[in-house]
């Protein structure tokens, strides 16, 4: 093993982190793809991309699985901070384990925000949108949701990102 840390490594780690922003990162580009088009945001649906509205629905689908599902967000920055320790970066550890959750869980909301129109309200109570001629339902719905989630997901993600860190700084001066 080289002193700098396993070369995989710091290529399993950079993965895994885009791994938290790639369903928003796809919503947001399909999106974007709509908006090149010349593709309103209405309910109308694309008259040259009739399918647009539903893929951007489904990628928003993904995203709320992700970032709002504690069984997908565990082991995911699991790897990523193992990554991190294999690659003997500390701090790298704790950006994977407090950054990677929260992204997954604001980048969708920025995403859903920014596809709102007049007459389409994003609220708890479960307001009905429709988005390129796709009704979107919980897919606009867990945007409004998702704030609660900021009192719970950054600050139990800071902690165990500090119990990571920690663990990697003695496995790196272990190792030194």
């Amino acid at each position: 093993m080289r002193k700098n840390g396993h070369p995989l490594a710091k290529t399993v780690w950079l993965l895994g982190l885009s791994a938290f922003a790639a369903p928003a990162a796809a919503a947001a580009a399909i999106l974007g793809v709509g908006r090149y088009d010349g593709c309103v945001l209405g309910a109308a649906a694309c008259s040259r991309l009739p399918e647009l509205g539903a893929f951007f629905k489904h990628a928003l689908d993904i995203s709320w699985i992700l970032g709002m599902n504690a069984t997908a967000l565990i082991p995911l920055a699991l790897m990523v901070a193992l990554a991190a320790i294999m690659a003997r970066s500390p701090a790298r550890a704790f950006i994977g384990v407090f950054g990677g959750p929260t992204i997954a869980l604001f980048l969708p909301v920025l995403v859903v925000m920014s596809a709102v129109y007049p007459g389409c309200h994003v609220d708890e109570g479960g307001g009905s949108c429709t988005f390129w001629g796709v009704p979107m339902g919980d897919s606009f719905t867990s945007a409004a949701v998702a704030p609660w989630l900021a009192y719970i997901i950054p600050p139990v993600g800071f902690a165990a990102a500090l119990a990571v860190m920690a663990v990697a700084y003695i496995v790196k001066r272990q190792r030194a």
